[in-house]
């Protein structure tokens, strides 16, 4: 009995996860829009941000929101030593729910305050403040994160 063996992608091997999908990239753009249209004198909102973590293993978040800071245009930096408020982390096709999760915990224990797990083909938005708490949002619900106080109408993530 043979067994197919799935080859990673390039993306895949240097990110550690899943290449996006068509759904994946239509919400991401229409969340980093939305929050920096409604929140940008607020926060960074920071798509693919490499963030380096205690353990040594860097976790890239579709999208970090971070507290407005100065940017230092002379000096780049590849890899964030700043933990950022909230993490956004969209499933893609190829990914299972509990890889997310433990993405989560991982971000909890660097001091996140707020993981957001977006579900496309659902059209729905898990809010999650601690391990295991989520606080779902979809159809035409606003998605409210009361901890970086930020409100979202769901119907424009999902357009």
């Amino acid at each position: 009995m043979s067994t197919a063996v799935e080859t990673l992608s390039d993306y895949e091997l240097e990110r550690g996860k899943p290449m996006p999908s068509l759904l994946h990239s239509i919400v991401q753009s229409n969340l980093i829009l939305l929050l920096k249209s409604t929140y940008g004198k607020t926060y960074h909102v920071l798509p693919e941000l490499s963030i380096a973590a205690p353990d040594n293993r860097p976790l890239v978040p579709d999208i970090a929101i971070y507290p407005k800071f100065e940017i230092d245009w002379q000096n780049d930096v590849l890899r964030s030593e700043e933990t950022p408020l909230a993490t956004v982390e969209i499933l893609s096709p190829k990914q299972n729910l509990s890889d997310l999760n433990a993405k989560a915990q991982r971000y909890f224990q660097m001091g996140v305050t707020s993981c957001w797990i977006v579900l496309p083909s659902m059209e729905a938005i898990a809010v999650n403040h601690q391990p295991g708490k989520y606080r779902f949002f979809s159809g035409d619900e606003t998605l409210i994160d009361e901890r970086i106080s930020v409100e979202l109408p769901l119907g424009e993530v999902f357009r």
